[in-house]
């Protein structure tokens, strides 16, 4: 069976070699003259047309040398391949083998053959220069049409997400802060230069924390704006005041009010945006002497009495976060005098009660640390 298949295996040799071979060598033949324009314009006949200069020359024979010492090697690689064969099978019975292993006839044989296992490129075309000069170890310069950024699929020059929605839940302590958050938003795009975002100010006057809780899924109107459902605008980070300045009684019934409600709101998102993440935050505090000054003009117990329940509702959200540990943005604190009161220069002196823009900007901080700590933006 063996001296079967040997026989069979050198007719189809011999078959190849006598129809093959001229066309091989014609194939391998490398032109060592520069091509010509519509040699290059061959692949791309759309491009204009232009003279080919003597360093073009220069630069294309370089080229067709190095094609050709890429064949050679191909050819090489065959030639051992076939010796290999020639060595493995000499228990055939075939003319082939018959030939003596010094013989001329037989080497010629295995270039022949080793010819037909080489893929030759006969034309060099401007867009494998790139392969062909790392081959070489030289450096061609392409021009690509459609340059590619490097950037692409680096998470850190290109992360997948590069947008943000931030909305900020409270009473007119939010409200003034400014439609545009302007505080917030130049704080951000400092210190994330690579990103941008939609502020959204859900701040509105003279409501308490259950009114922000309704407008976690209903729609709402305030000043002649309507308002959608917060939870339907895709928000990526959700910051929720205390509500201190719309308070309810100073009695702890309604201090345990505020906390269940806090609690009802955090569920609330969870169940209809578990991806948005939540910040609780303490605004400013008031200061129990000039409180109201300028708008409410209150007489001084009634300043102090509202002045210290809107702390103590301040101080109870901080509670609820460090214990049930919910990221706080903590500005009460920060705000607070020497003597324990809230400081002037947080306050605004129109009508001291909301946030003066030393405030307002004291707050914004107060997010932004947060948000770096708790690592809320990617």
């Amino acid at each position: 069976m063996t001296k079967i298949t040997g026989v069979i295996l050198f007719f189809v040799l011999a078959f190849f070699l006598s129809f093959f071979s001229i066309e091989i060598k014609e194939m391998l033949t490398i032109q060592t003259e520069p091509a010509t324009i519509s040699e290059a314009t061959s692949l791309d006949s759309y491009t204009e047309i232009k003279p080919i200069t003597s360093a073009e020359t220069a630069e294309r024979k370089e080229k067709m040398e190095i094609m050709k010492s890429l064949l050679t090697q191909d050819f090489e690689e065959a030639r051992k391949r076939m010796i290999e064969f020639y060595n493995k099978n000499q228990s055939f019975d075939s003319p082939l083998n018959k030939v003596s292993d010094n013989s001329d006839d037989k080497y010629e044989n295995i270039n022949r053959l080793s010819a037909l296992l080489i893929t030759p490129s006969p034309t060099l075309h401007p867009k494998i220069e790139k392969i062909l000069a790392e081959t070489s170890g030289k450096s061609y310069q392409l021009k690509a049409e459609n340059p590619v950024p490097k950037n692409i699929g680096d998470l850190l020059t290109n992360p997948k997400k590069t947008h943000y929605t931030i909305a900020l839940l409270g009473d007119s302590m939010i409200d003034t802060l400014g439609k545009e958050l302007p505080h917030l938003q130049n704080l951000l795009s400092k210190d994330y230069p690579d990103y941008t975002f939609t502020l959204l100010n859900y701040g509105q006057g003279g409501t308490d924390l259950e009114s922000g809780l309704f407008r976690l899924t209903n729609q709402t109107k305030y000043l002649d704006n309507d308002y959608p459902p917060l939870l339907s605008q895709n928000v990526d980070i959700l910051v929720v005041e205390s509500f201190a300045y719309n308070h309810w009684s100073g009695h702890f019934y309604d201090l345990d009010r505020q906390w269940l409600t806090i609690a009802k709101i955090i569920d609330t998102v969870k169940i209809n945006s578990p991806k948005t993440k939540i910040i609780l935050a303490a605004t400013i505090a008031p200061n129990t002497k000039s409180f109201g000054d300028g708008k409410l003009n209150w007489p001084p117990q009634l300043k102090w009495d509202s002045a210290t329940i809107t702390k103590g509702y301040l101080q109870n959200l901080i509670n609820f976060a460090t214990s049930e540990n919910y990221p706080l943005a903590d500005a009460y604190h920060p705000s607070l005098n020497a003597a324990g009161d809230g400081d002037e220069k947080y306050i605004n002196q129109s009508d001291h009660i909301h946030p003066s823009e030393e405030g307002a900007l004291l707050f914004s901080k107060k997010i932004l640390e947060t948000i770096k700590q708790y690592k809320m933006i990617e």
